[in-house]
Order: C-alpha cells, then sequence, then structure tokens
C-alpha cells in the first residue's frame, strides 16, 4: 500500500502533475501552432491563386458575363473553385462546384488594391476565401478564389489524434520516472536515517557517512555529524561531571564513615570524641557545601532558572565585597585594597549571585596568595560597560591551565586546593553567573607574576528600587 504521506509519493505526485502541466502547455501550443500554420499555408495558395486568376482575366475583351463565362470554361473544368462579382456586387460568373454546393458568398465591401482572406461557404462546406479587385477594360470585377477548410483538416486532425494517443503513453512514464526519481532521490537521505538510527548512547563516535556531491545532502550530513559531535560533547561532560561528583563526594563521606568508625570501635576519651566530631563537622561542612555547589550549577543549567535581574549600583558592592576580602585576609597579612574609578557603576545585575561571583574571585585570590601579598579589587566604567578586576600577587596560572580553569572540578594542584577548601566548581559557577547577566569573564595571568580576573558587564542607568524586573537569559 502506497503511503500518501511520504515525501517519496509527494515527490513523485509533483514530477507527475509537473510533467502534465508541461506536456499540457506544449501540446495545446504545439496543437495551435500546427492549425496556424496550415491556415498560414492556405491563405498563401489562395493567395496565389486569386493573383492569377485576376492576371487571366484582365486580358479579357470586356467585363461582360459570355465573356468572363467562356474565358472561365477551362479553369472550371479543372475543379477550381471561384466567383466574380462586378463593381456593385452583382454575380458575375461562379465556379460548378460551388454552384452545386450552395455557396452564394458576396465580396466584402470598401475592398481596396490588397486581398482579403475570410471564411465562408455554406455549414456543410466551409470555404476560406480571399479577394481582390482587378480591372478589365476599365471596369473594376471583384475576383474571389476558394478553398475548402477540410482541405488540410486531415493534417489537423491526424496530429490531434498523436496527442491523444501519446498523453497516457507521456502520463504513464511520468508516473513511473516519478516514482524511481523520487527513490533514487531519497535514497541518500534513507541511508542517512538508517546510520542515525544505529547511533546510541553506546557508540556516539560513531558518524555518518559524507556523500561527496556538493550538494544539500552533504550539507545535512555534516549538520548532522557537527550536532552528534556537540551532543557527544556533551554526554562526555555529563559522564566526567559524574564521576567527579561522585569522587568528591566520596572522599568526605570516607573520612566521616571512617571518624565514626574510629570513634565507635571502643571506649574514647573525650578529647579523641571531640577530635573525631570536628572531624565529621568540617568533612560534612565540606559536603554540603559541594552539594550546594551542585545544585546552583545544575539550577543554572537548566532552562528559564536565571535570577531577575534589575538595575544596581555595584559600587557599593564592591566596598562590602572588599571589606568580607579582608577579613579573609587577615589570618595571612594580606593587603586588600578597593579602587574604584567612578561613582556610580551602574548595570542590571542580581545582586544576589553577582555579590557571589565576586566572593568567589576574592575568596580564591586570598587562597593562592601567600603571606604578606596583596590583592586589589578594582572598578572602573566607559561609555559602555562597567569592568570589575580581581587581582592578586599569587604564584599564577601556567598557560597550559589557564584554558581549563573554568571547567567544573578541574584543579591545577589538587592537594593543595583539597587542604585550602576548594571544591574546584567556584570558577565554574563564577562563568555561568556571568554568562546569566550577559558578562565576559577572563583572565590574565603569568606564573610567579599573579593572576588578574576582569568581568565585563553591560552598563546600565541606575532606576528607582521599584523599577520592574528584568528577566535576563539563561545561557544556552
Amino acid at each position: 500500500m502506497v503511503n500518501t504521506r511520504s515525501l517519496r509519493f509527494k515527490l513523485a505526485a509533483w514530477y507527475f502533475c509537473t510533467v502534465a502541466a508541461i506536456f499540457a502547455l506544449a501540446a495545446g501550443g504545439y496543437w495551435l501552432a500546427v492549425r496556424s500554420a496550415l491556415n498560414s499555408a492556405l491563405d498563401q495558395h489562395l493567395r496565389f491563386r486569386v493573383i492569377g486568376l485576376g492576371e487571366y482575366l484582365e486580358h479579357a475583351q470586356s467585363p461582360g458575363r459570355q465573356d468572363i463565362a467562356s474565358r472561365l470554361e477551362q479553369i472550371d473544368r479543372l475543379g477550381e473553385l471561384y466567383q466574380v462579382f462586378d463593381g456593385d456586387g452583382a454575380l458575375i460568373a461562379q465556379s460548378y462546384n460551388l454552384a452545386r454546393r450552395g455557396a452564394r458568398g458576396r465580396p466584402p465591401r470598401d475592398l481596396g488594391s490588397e486581398i482579403r482572406y475570410e471564411a465562408g461557404g455554406p455549414p456543410d462546406f466551409p470555404l476560406r476565401l480571399a479577394w481582390q479587385k482587378v480591372t478589365i477594360a476599365g471596369r473594376p470585377v471583384i475576383v474571389g478564389a476558394a478553398d475548402p477548410q477540410r482541405k488540410y483538416a486531415g493534417v489537423l486532425s491526424a496530429f490531434t489524434s498523436v496527442l491523444l494517443i501519446s498523453t497516457p503513453i507521456i502520463l504513464l512514464l511520468a508516473t513511473v520516472c516519478g516514482l524511481r526519481l523520487g527513490r533514487r532521490a531519497l535514497a541518500p537521505v534513507a541511508r542517512i536515517t538508517e546510520d542515525a538510527r544505529a547511533i546510541t548512547e553506546q557508540n556516539l563516535s560513531a558518524r555518518l557517512a559524507v556523500p561527496d556531491s556538493r550538494d544539500e545532502l552533504q550539507q545535512l550530513s555534516e549538520t548532522l555529524n557537527a550536532m552528534l559531535n556537540r551532543i557527544e560533547e556533551s554526554f562526555s561532560r555529563i559522564r566526567q561531571f559524574t564521576a567527579d561528583a561522585s569522587h568528591e563526594l566520596r572522599t568526605p563521606m570516607t573520612l566521616i564513615y571512617t571518624a565514626a568508625q574510629y570513634s565507635l570501635r571502643r571506649e574514647r576519651s573525650r578529647d579523641e570524641l571531640v577530635a573525631s566530631m570536628q572531624q565529621i563537622q568540617r568533612e560534612s561542612l565540606r559536603t554540603t557545601a559541594l552539594i550546594d555547589d551542585l545544585l546552583r550549577l545544575a539550577r543554572g543549567d537548566a532552562a528559564g532558572q536565571s535570577a531577575p535581574l534589575r538595575p544596581t549600583d555595584t559600587e557599593p558592592l564592591l566596598r562590602d565585597v572588599a571589606e568580607q576580602a579582608r577579613t579573609m585576609a587577615a589570618d595571612k597579612n594580606i593587603d586588600v585594597q578597593l579602587q574604584v574609578a567612578a561613582d556610580p557603576l551602574p548595570v542590571l545585575a542580581n545582586e544576589a549571585t553577582l555579590r557571589r561571583l565576586l566572593l568567589i574571585l576574592v575568596d580564591n585570590a586570598v587562597k593562592f596568595t601567600p603571606r604578606g601579598g596583596s590583592v586589589t579589587v578594582k572598578g572602573s566604567r566607559d561609555a559602555t560597560h562597567v569592568t570589575i578586576s580581581v587581582a592578586d600577587t599569587g604564584g599564577g596560572i601556567a598557560p597550559d591551565d589557564q584554558g581549563h580553569i573554568f571547567e567544573r572540578f578541574w584543579r591545577a594542584d589538587k592537594v593543595r586546593a583539597r587542604e585550602a577548601g576548594g571544591t574546584g566548581l567556584g570558577l565554574p559557577i563564577a562563568r555561568q553567573i556571568a554568562e546569566q547577566h550577559g558578562a565576559d569573564l577572563c583572565v590574565e595571568s603569568e606564573v610567579g607574576g599573579g593572576s588578574l580576573f576582569a568581568l565585563r558587564l553591560p552598563a546600565r542607568t541606575v532606576e528607582p528600587t521599584d523599577a520592574p524586573v528584568l528577566t535576563s537569559v539563561s545561557p544556552s
């Protein structure tokens, strides 16, 4: 059973309709052209005859009925069809075959020197007539030559029969060719479909065959392969993220279990129990922080889960963040400086999430800056953007590592980062928050020369606090 909704059937139907329409137009055009050519040939033949008949009659001695009739007797025996009228339109002579058919035509009025053509004759014997005015012995005479219109009707009828007979043959061929064309045209699509169906989560590395045809099918295959590359990368990131999250959660849970098992194995002193409980508490806090970071990343990845944005002045926010940074840096005797080049620094932002981004940057700067170093928080503005930067005098980031610092769970020095309490999710969260604000977060660093993280946000005019809430676009 033919599937009328299939693309193959639709392609065959369109091909059939197109061929049928072209054939109908071509056949109609050819038929009209043949009829016009036959009529032209008939008129040309009549032209020669009426001119010859007029020249023949011009040699008559007088325009009288007897003289003209006697002169036309020989022509009448040849079966010619003619009529001759005087200047007043009275019939002078007529061929026997026209008289026998009852043809009683009249010449056209106001006939000049030109030859005029017209249709006439009785219904059962249609004629094509040519008229010309000649002069016999100084008197005008109208001469007419006629030919049956069916003289060439046989040719036109035969041509019409050929068209009628060839129509179903051509339409049948159009149907067969349409179906074959649909099958051949869609064969590459069928192969692409089969190859795509064979790709599952177990063999995401497989790709579609790309034909070297330089057409839409090649573009389709390349586009699907590019999509499969993105899907494979997404799956790989999800698998890696799941494995890393499991590993990160397993370590503190193992420590909690070990501390609890150690406390329960035998009687312990109070000091030993307190030490075990403190270790459990530390690992529990670390696990809670890790779970919070994972939830925040998951919510940020979900479409439509970004926080609402409001017009915000970041200058007071920078002062608060710098003050918190001083508190963090007090134990390491790190100098925290705030440099604000403009007042205010208006942006469209969610203050809570933007604060978390800045705290992540200053927390990292304090953690990886040696004792006695410095951290600088700076805010500036130009005509279109507000730039917030956090610079430190730490050990810096190697060039090979700078491309990975925003990857989840990535840490250049995992032992040092774990000792500092890091989970490897701070900078990915910061990048995600920046994307939610339509901002750019970049890093400049060199080994031994410290690091500078710069956040570039679109500048906005500060609105009243009761301004309508604008929702940011979720990152793609």
